[in-house]
């Protein structure tokens, strides 16, 4: 499994040329550079040349690097992937989508550029972002049409405007909670992670719905600044009782595996093949955290 462990994307527009400069010293799990913004798409070209210089600024510092670039029906996916799939990109972030074909589409635009630019196949990774009801409900076709997906990234403002949801997002609290109630089942089937953008709106509205996302068990939210993402790396955090449990079970199926067993019992929880993918799920996540935090 890829562990993607992004408790706090930063993320910048791609034309905002002090916060790219400023970025490798983020304090943020990732770097989320935004191709898709109206400005960068109104100055696409500048745009693509800030973010491949920034992107390679913040990989050399260890830290993970996503670029969101433009939906599919743009007319500038290609062009943005063309520019970003390099050495130091380690997501990208598709935005708008609604069908497999989506997926299907920038899958092979990626491994063109991987190929183009000797990278191993795979290693950009795609995380999803879903900004409307036909995306979600198109989602488990759109996560089984290939395999290179990471995450799923839920834009509450966009989703709640396409639903015409009037007033401010505090007052659509149940929907979006139904949203990301449908968005956790189905990655759980998948098993990969989901997360959360709350952009353009302000710091409370975003902590309230970012809480209601960890508790319907979203990996991390998209944040605006670095003393959010400090925060919000708190509160995603894996529990370290989680942890240590997680890495009882895996010892246990260990021993198991070598007495040919399929299930046993410790530490009074069962321990068979399921809750052991629970915890080697919980223990990547919790190491590559570890890894991050002792590079920064």
């Amino acid at each position: 499994m890829f562990a993607l462990a992004a408790r706090s994307s930063l993320l910048i527009d791609a034309t905002d040329n002090g916060a790219l400069e400023a970025a490798p010293r983020s304090s943020a799990d990732a770097v989320l550079i935004d191709l898709a913004s109206p400005a960068a798409y109104a100055a696409h070209a500048d745009a693509r040349r800030a973010a491949n210089h920034a992107l390679l600024a913040v990989a050399a510092t260890g830290r993970p690097v996503h670029v969101r670039v433009a939906d599919s029906r743009s007319g500038e996916t290609e062009g943005d992937i063309m520019s970003v799939v390099r050495a130091g990109t380690t997501a990208i972030v598709l935005a708008g989508v609604e069908r497999p074909q989506d997926a299907r589409e920038i899958d092979v635009m990626i491994r063109k550029q991987e190929m183009r630019r000797d990278l191993a196949p795979g290693s950009v990774r795609l995380i999803a972002e879903v900004d409307s009801a036909s995306g979600l409900r198109a989602l488990p076709a759109i996560l089984a049409s290939i395999d290179r997906h990471s995450a799923v990234v839920l834009h509450a403002p966009a989703f709640a405007a396409a639903l015409r949801l009037r007033g401010p997002l505090t007052a659509h609290t149940s929907v979006l909670e139904h949203a990301m109630g449908e968005l956790a089942l189905t990655t759980a089937v998948a098993d990969i992670d989901w997360l959360l953008a709350v952009p353009g709106v302000d710091v409370p509205t975003r902590a309230a719905l970012a809480n209601s996302a960890h508790a319907l068990g979203a990996a991390g939210v998209v944040v605006a600044s670095d003393a959010e993402a400090q925060g919000f790396n708190r509160l995603f955090s894996p529990d370290p009782a989680s942890i240590e449990a997680a890495r009882a079970v895996l010892s246990e199926w260990t021993a198991l595996r070598k007495r040919d067993g399929e299930s046993s019992v410790a530490n009074g929880q069962l321990v068979d093949r399921r809750r052991m993918r629970q915890a080697r799920r919980t223990v990547d996540r919790a190491d590559a955290i570890a890894a991050r935090e002792r590079v920064h």
